[in-house]
C-alpha cells in the first residue's frame, strides 16, 4: 500500500514542478498573422476598389497567410 501511495504523490509533484518552469511567449504565429492581416487589409482596400467585400476577402486570406508562415517559423526555431 505504501508504495502505491508513494507513487502517486511522486507523479503528483513531476506534474507541479514541469508546469510551473513552462512559460508561454508570444509566437511567431501570432505576431506574423496579425502583420499578414494588416497587410492583407490594405492589399483587398486598394486592389478591390475601396470596397470592403475585398477588404475582408484579403484580410483573411492574409491573416492565414501570415499565421501559417509563422507556424512554420516557429517549428524551425523549435529544440
Amino acid at each position: 500500500m505504501s508504495t502505491r501511495k508513494h507513487s502517486r504523490q511522486a507523479a503528483h509533484h513531476s506534474i507541479n514542478q514541469g508546469s510551473a518552469h513552462k512559460k508561454k511567449s508570444p509566437t511567431a504565429a501570432i505576431f506574423m498573422g496579425i502583420i499578414g492581416l494588416i497587410f492583407g487589409l490594405s492589399f483587398g482596400w486598394f486592389t478591390g476598389g475601396q470596397q470592403w467585400a475585398w477588404c475582408l476577402a484579403g484580410g483573411l486570406a492574409g491573416l492565414s497567410m501570415g499565421y501559417l508562415f509563422g507556424r512554420a517559423i516557429d517549428r524551425s526555431l523549435k529544440p
